[in-house]
């Protein structure tokens, strides 16, 4: 059978006096809300009726003389009542003599309305008729009691629904507050009825819990549970006068029976735990006359890895060591032959294969007549000690061949390590062979500075700086995979590819085109590294860009992979992107076309180019990259001073950014002014 749910007295109270107080609130605010929404409509039409028989008696004198223009007028004042939408006056022929709407736009489905409604009441008295978007009332017009004409108001009904739902929002309020207000006020009268439940159920569970008889339910009142109090601290006081007899029975009884069997279980128990340690801790085992084991201690078990059922029944050789000769369990065989006791150390093997060392003691047993049965043997766990034997007798010949060994192993790494060491700074100096002269830029440029800041010894970030020409200069920036000694192997190859680029350029005099020079890097690089497709081992290759710059016509040609051309032209900050498409790895096209820029130029702009390693260096409170809106910062704020000035703003901005964060990647920045 299912057990029910357990709901407390006091919950069901609560829910019982909330849950009844509250269908009597919601009752009443359903009669008080159809109350107020009926006299809220009667008053909302009577209103507007005795608006429209004021005007239905002055506008008499307009009928009567045909005045259209002054009853027109008239129904014009009905503007300052911004319900009204809109008003009528019919004939008796049902004929419109004038009308007036609030707004035009609205005009035609309000003569519909009216129509209507002038076809389905065509009666000389005061009606009125109210639908969920209008109100419309209409009032006769007599000339010496001869009706002439009737007047129509029509008007929306947002004034009334906004009455309603005022006074829907108050009642809910109410409601709310009520129903709190009733919920406090049943909790504190719960109170009064479960109090004193509560308290006999706490007295009821300490006597059942603790079987103390001497408690007692201490509540003072003048109602029905002081009667079921005192009935329950009488039956209480029954029950313990009952328990004295039955105790003072039983505890003559309990004497003798504890007398007799106390002193058999303090034998017992000082017999099994004594046998209880000596299975655990003793390695310890019986075998019969013919040498098979009868039994064996539960620490003999542990230290061999055989269970009792693998052991008895079987002789001792299932746990003999090969190491151990036969001669040595002839001798310890002969003597218990004899009736003596053997003892001495014995190496024995382990179930899972590995070995310990006992010193063991075996000796005959005898039964209670004397009899022999077999034999018995106690033994002491030595493996420790014998290892600590061997290790003292070879530890200082095994460190003394280890320290050799360590120190020959040292020499080794520092004599390796240097060489590598000087690889890598020549290697260095080969790298920074590579980076044009200062006097390059002189010529071009009325000002600039550069900086190359490896990550390592060597990087993979590297710029190149061509005279082709008089007039024109070829400048590349570029970011190779990786940094360190990888990516200084890319620049070599860049370089490589680089120099046979200029020099047909040189040769063919041909016109410079950054684009198709991006171009022919993608497909030297693709070809070299043989990444021609998605199998190829190697994926190496690097983010550039490539600017052309002509003194005489005054332009500026650049195409970018990844790294974008940033100027100032005018004091304005301007940024041109380079594609989205990186040069020579595995998933770049042989045919991709680059984007190339042309820039018509002028003396006083500044230029700089910079790769992802100053952008994307992280630091800040949060960890975060640089960015682009800090970089675009720096060049602002810093545009008017020197590019030597500039440099040092650079660097020190990127410094201060950084803060604890390790370096992420090398750094190259160039800027220069025309």
């Amino acid at each position: 059978m299912k057990k029910r749910r357990f709901y407390s007295i006091r919950l069901k109270l609560v829910f019982l006096l909330s849950v009844s107080a509250l269908i009597a609130i919601l009752l009443s605010s359903v009669a008080i809300f159809f109350y107020t929404y009926s006299k809220v409509r009667v008053e909302s039409q009577n209103s507007l009726l005795n608006i429209a028989n004021i005007l239905a008696k002055n506008l008499t004198a307009p009928i009567e003389f045909d005045d259209s223009k002054s009853a027109f007028t008239l129904l014009k004042t009905l503007e300052i009542n911004k319900d009204i939408q809109g008003a009528y006056i019919f004939l008796n022929d049902n004929k419109e003599f004038v009308s007036y709407t609030r707004d035009n736009g609205i005009k035609s489905s309000l003569d519909s309305k009216i129509q209507n409604y002038s076809q389905q009441h065509k009666t000389q008295e005061h009606t009125t008729f109210i639908d969920s978007d209008n109100i419309i009332v209409s009032s006769p017009i007599y000339l010496d009691k001869e009706y002439i004409a009737t007047f129509y108001i029509i008007a929306t009904t947002e004034t009334l629904n906004n009455n309603i739902i005022g006074q829907q929002i108050v009642q809910f309020i109410v409601v709310i507050i009520s129903l709190i207000i009733i919920t406090l006020l049943a909790m504190r009268l719960q109170r009064i009825f479960t109090f004193p439940i509560l308290k006999l159920k706490e007295v009821t569970d300490e006597v059942s819990k603790s079987k103390n008889y001497n408690l007692h339910v201490e509540y003072e009142s003048n109602d029905e549970f002081q009667s079921l109090f005192n009935g329950f601290n009488n039956m209480i006081d029954k029950v313990k006068e009952q328990n004295l007899i039955l105790e003072t029975y039983t505890i003559t009884l309990n004497d003798t029976i504890k007398e007799k069997t106390k002193a058999i279980r303090k034998k017992n128990k000082e017999l099994k735990s004594t046998l209880k340690t000596m299975d655990q801790n003793v390695i310890f085992s019986k075998t019969d006359l013919n040498g098979f084991i009868t039994h064996v201690s539960q620490a003999f078990c542990i230290i061999s890895g055989y269970s009792q059922d693998e052991l008895i029944g079987k002789s001792h050789n299932v746990v003999r060591h090969p190491d151990m000769s036969s001669e040595i369990f002839q001798n310890i065989w002969i003597a218990l032959k004899n009736n003596a006791c053997w003892f001495g150390e014995i190496k024995n093997l382990r179930k899972n294969g590995t070995y310990y060392w006992v010193y063991t003691k075996i000796e005959p047993e005898y039964n209670s007549d004397a009899e022999h049965i077999g034999y018995y043997a106690i033994r002491q766990d030595i493996t420790d000690k014998k290892r600590v034997d061997d290790l003292s007798a070879n530890l200082e010949i095994k460190v003394e061949k280890r320290t050799k060994e360590l120190e020959y192993t040292k020499l080794e790494i520092e004599e390796i390590h240097k060489h590598t060491r000087d690889s890598i700074e020549y290697a260095s100096l080969i790298q920074s062979a590579l980076i044009p002269d200062n006097e390059l830029f002189r010529k071009y440029f009325k000002d600039y500075f550069a900086i190359w800041h490896p990550k390592d010894t060597v990087g993979g970030d590297i710029y190149l700086f061509e005279d082709l020409s008089e007039h024109e200069c070829l400048l590349m920036v570029i970011d190779c995979t990786g940094h360190g000694v990888p990516g200084a192997f890319v620049t070599m190859l860049v370089k490589a590819i680089e120099r046979q680029i200029v020099s047909k350029i040189k040769h063919e005099q041909e016109d410079v085109s950054p684009a198709k020079l991006l171009s022919v890097f993608n497909q030297n690089m693709k070809q070299l590294l043989k990444q021609e497709d998605s199998a190829s081992i190697s994926n190496a290759g690097f983010d550039g860009a490539i600017l052309y710059y002509n003194k005489k016509e005054k332009i500026i040609k650049f195409a970018g992979a990844q790294i974008a051309l940033f100027y100032i032209e005018d004091s304005e900050f301007k940024m041109i992107k380079g594609d989205r498409y990186s040069v020579g790895y595995k998933k770049c096209r042989v045919d991709y076309d680059y984007k190339e820029h042309i820039l018509d130029v002028k003396e006083g702009m500044q230029f700089y180019i910079t790769t992802d390693g100053y952008l994307d260096q992280n630091g800040g409170e949060n960890g975060f990259s640089f960015g682009k809106t800090k970089f675009k910062n720096l060049i602002q704020n810093s545009k008017n001073e020197s590019m030597s000035d500039q440099q040092e703003i650079f660097l020190y901005g990127l410094e201060d950014y950084q803060l604890d964060y390790e370096r992420n990647d090398d750094v190259t920045l160039l800027g220069f002014k025309l």
